[in-house]
């Protein structure tokens, strides 16, 4: 497929620049707080072969001071391990208050002989510290998998970065990559009424996305590697065609219908590349529409 067919030559130097942007200069994960569950976060981010320990680092296995948080700022997402009982000591809420006055993304682990629940209702009642921040966890039940998906869902721009040095992230970071752009494609699909009119924006959108997973699995991503990817997102137009059908026959339905169709197309050409770097091989036009349906 030509290039002129799905996209301009602009738009594609426009979404690898900006995927080469958030992948350049990604700062470590940075784990603080008490020993116990920081080594248990570590232990879960460095579990799988060919991680990079560069990529995670330990900071003040003690208490924070206010004078930290130039040290903090490095983080790409900032992790705080405190050990708890039912509610939070003087030591962990000083942790803490020092914690959320850093403006970098950040999650909280709290870990207790008892789920710690009394303890998470206090941690956000500290100014910066949100719900969405704090994991609670009964001792000797440690939520490895609970932890790497928010950690990925923190990262934002920098998680595919992060998911090349660290392949235990890498399936949370590829479907928050997956996910993000289905759900921008499916709204634009819906909110757009003239026929045609989305589509640069939908393979904009399905372009960054598939560079991004690139990235994610370690690929050097460039012009050369874009036009490579194409194949994948000139799958997607068949979806969007079938969308845009849909409108005929029911008028008004139709342009929810086809927001639908925007986003489960979408994900199938993140599945499919998914597939690619996995395993070589562009996944053919039939898997693609069966992932869709």
């Amino acid at each position: 497929m030509k290039l002129g067919a799905i996209g301009s030559a602009t738009m594609v130097q426009k979404a690898i620049k900006e995927v080469a942007d958030d992948a350049h200069g990604v700062g470590p994960i940075l784990l603080c707080g008490r020993s116990a569950p920081v080594e248990e976060v570590r232990s879960a981010l460095l579990g799988a072969r060919e991680s990079r320990t560069s990529a995670v680092e330990s900071y003040a296995i003690r208490r924070l001071r206010p004078d930290d948080r130039d040290q903090l700022e490095r983080a790409s997402v900032l992790v705080y391990g405190g050990e708890v009982t039912h509610t939070l000591d003087d030591d962990t809420v000083a942790d803490l208050g020092v914690v959320g006055r850093v403006e970098r993304p950040k999650l909280v682990l709290l870990e207790g002989i008892e789920m710690p629940v009394d303890a998470s209702v206090e941690a956000v009642r500290v100014r910066g510290i949100e719900p969405p921040m704090v994991l609670a966890a009964k001792r000797g039940h440690f939520p490895e998998r609970r932890l790497l998906r928010a950690i990925a869902d923190r990262a934002g721009a920098s998680g595919p970065a992060l998911a090349a040095r660290l392949p235990a992230l890498r399936p949370h970071v590829v479907e928050s990559v997956i996910e993000a752009a289905a759900r921008r494609n499916g709204m634009v699909a819906t909110a757009v009424w003239i026929p045609g009119a989305d589509m640069p924006v939908l393979s904009a959108v399905q372009m960054r996305m598939l560079l991004a997973i690139g990235v994610c699995y370690g690929e050097e991503i460039g012009a050369d590697r874009a036009a490579e990817l194409l194949g994948l997102l000139g799958a997607g137009f068949g979806l969007r065609t079938a969308a845009r059908e849909l409108l005929d026959v029911v008028p008004v339905a139709g342009w929810l219908l086809k927001g639908g169709v925007a986003y489960s197309g979408t994900r199938a050409l993140g599945r499919a590349a998914v597939e690619y770097f996995e395993h070589g091989a562009v996944a053919d036009v039939s898997k693609l529409r069966t992932l869709a349906e």
